[in-house]
């Protein structure tokens, strides 16, 4: 998608060799975006677009902001890994405002003495778009997050990225030393430092060395999930491919390797988010066309995801969202290839697999929560001020029970008498994240041991699933028959800034354990809170129907979720909106 633009160019200074960005003064507005009242789920993003009529401005204001980002995340990075030359991989998504930042992030982090690395481009079209632009480097997240876990030299990873908002925005994802989103102590030292910064130096006489990070993940994911299951099946098959920005050149070059012939959907989509936003027409005319059985559709960052099943026998086409592509995939791997799993879960995704898990976790929203089940499992060591920002339950018979220390993640496993050496924990969430770790699981008492078979990945990881499912799909497998179709899961958003969002939850939150009515339907009210005992999801439910709310990390709202009768979900749903909507007028 060409679009016309233009960019406010920065004065700079010179001096001692370097450039100088001087900053002007921020406003209120400046600072709250820098530092939001609700702290985003992962990294930061903010407008770098002003839309005049027809033109898309880079104005000074917003490439200000995004460098003292920029700068603080750089230096506050570089104490946490306490390396004089840390290495950094820096990479983008295919916005067009991508190789503009990734110019000015370069000279920054060599301003701070890092070893920069690009991803090598990789495919034609990559390779020819690189040819004249020297800061180039395109990688998807989930692949840019695991590659701070898969190679050594690199202790940060940086990923510039508005995930599936639309091309007015941008901004950064980032991983130090683990495959897992940056939250609570440290994202608030790098928003207080952005405030702070008067102005930055810039090196402009760097070195770039490029590594192909691409090919060492679809190395690590193909070996993980052909302990899971033979993917034999998929050679010569045909695939659809839509990433709606970008051409995912990572997993064509996966599915290349199985034999896969991808036909390839080379169109961006605005907004880049496919949950939300779905061609029906031109993807079924191309299914048929090509008699293809799947196709796969990404957002612009490549961790939502969703997929079309056309089932050649019926001649239905099937949606399948998150919500009940992985449920139905953790029923068909427990109970038709007996996969024992371990699920872990955000607190809004869908339940329809619980009941054969071994074990059921729940958390908040959100990898940064997700990843501390899987690494306090394994015993790595856990920051406190992590934990206690971390909502963390898990499933007993008597109800969720709160967690409060690493350890009683071990010992709740430890006591499921859980044992094997292939024993899958999958983290998930409601809006398309998924990712599969093996662990072997041993012994016990003393001697009671949880090890991971390969690296284990704390982030986001959907493209293990896709093999899967694609896997399960040409096997003849119908997804929507390995769920309970008499419960549906929806979901809704009611706008609202910062400060309507922290109204409307703190209003429930003096509401705990009393009723809501609503069209004479009664509600109890519950929470979901912080280890520390900040509240931070309501939780409304009665003998039929659950439903969850809390303040977007992503976007300017409310988001609100609902699990319940398949003939009344949507009506309620839509009810409780208005209501609240009423209340907070």
């Amino acid at each position: 998608m060409k679009i016309k633009s233009r960019i406010e160019l920065l004065n700079l200074e010179s001096k001692d060799g370097k450039d100088i960005i001087s900053f002007p003064p921020l406003s209120d507005e400046d600072k709250e975006t820098i530092n939001p009242i609700v702290p985003p789920t992962s990294g930061i993003r903010m407008n770098i677009y002003e839309k005049h009529n027809n033109t898309y401005v880079m104005t000074k204001r917003a490439q200000y902001m995004f460098l003292r980002v920029f700068k603080a995340v750089s230096e506050i990075s570089k104490g946490e890994i306490k390396k004089i030359n840390p290495g950094v991989l820096l990479v983008s998504d295919d916005r067009p405002s991508a190789n503009y930042l990734l110019g000015y992030f370069s000279k920054i982090l060599a301003s701070d003495g890092y070893q920069i690395y690009f991803q090598k481009p990789t495919g034609s079209k990559a390779e020819l778009e690189a040819k004249d632009e020297p800061y180039y480097s395109r990688m998807s997240t989930p692949y840019g997050s695991a590659s701070v876990l898969l190679h050594e030299e690199i202790d940060l990873v940086i990923v510039l990225t508005a995930s599936h908002n639309d091309i007015l925005w941008n901004g950064v994802k980032f991983y130090i030393e683990r495959p897992m989103p940056i939250s609570g102590k440290v994202m608030q030292k790098i928003s207080n430092r952005a405030l702070e910064l008067n102005e930055i130096s810039l090196v402009s006489d760097f070195s770039v060395k490029y590594i192909d990070a691409d090919k060492k993940n679809n190395d690590y994911i193909i070996n993980i999930v052909q302990d899971i299951l033979d993917l034999s099946i998929l050679k010569d098959k045909k695939i659809i491919l839509w990433s709606y920005m970008g051409t995912a050149p990572e997993i064509q070059e996966l599915f290349e390797r199985l034999g896969v012939r991808v036909i390839l959907i080379d169109e961006q989509m605005e907004p880049p988010n496919p949950t939300v936003n779905i061609n029906h027409q031109k993807i079924e005319r191309l299914m048929k066309q090509e008699d293809a059985k799947i196709a796969i559709l990404l957002d612009s960052d490549r961790d939502r995801l969703v997929i079309i099943h056309h089932n050649k026998e019926t001649g239905e086409f099937s949606t399948l969202l998150p919500n009940t592509l992985y449920p139905a995939m953790h029923n068909i791997l427990i109970n038709e290839f007996n996969q024992k799993i371990i699920n872990v879960r955000t607190i809004p995704s869908d339940p329809r697999s619980d009941k054969f898990s071994k074990l059921n976790f729940i958390t908040g929203v959100g990898y940064k929560h997700l990843g501390m089940i899987l690494y306090s499992a394994i015993g790595d060591n856990i920051d406190s001020d992590k934990f206690q920002s971390s909502i963390l339950y898990v499933e007993t018979p008597q109800g969720y029970k709160k967690i409060r220390s690493p350890k009683d993640i071990q010992d709740f496993i430890q006591k499921s008498n859980i044992r094997g050496d292939n024993i899958l924990q999958v983290l998930w969430e409601e809006s398309g994240g998924h990712t599969i770790n093996i662990l072997q699981i041993a012994g016990n008492g003393k001697n009671f041991t949880i090890t991971p078979k390969y690296p284990a990945i704390g982030d986001k990881y959907p493209t293990e699933a896709i093999l899967i499912i694609s896997t399960l799909i040409e096997m003849g497998y119908n997804f929507s028959d390995f769920v309970d179709q008499h419960i549906i899961g929806s979901r809704t958003m009611i706008p609202g800034d910062d400060k309507r969002k922290i109204k409307i939850v703190q209003a429930f939150v003096e509401m705990k354990e009393q009723t809501f009515e609503v069209k004479n339907l009664e509600y109890k009210i519950g929470t979901f809170e912080e280890i520390n005992g900040k509240i931070a999801i309501i939780h409304l439910w009665n003998d039929k129907s659950h439903i969850y709310f809390r303040p977007s990390g992503t976007g300017p709202g409310v988001r609100i979720y609902i699990f319940g009768p398949k003939d009344t979900t949507e009506s309620e749903l839509n009810e409780i909106k208005i209501k609240i909507e009423q209340m907070f007028e």
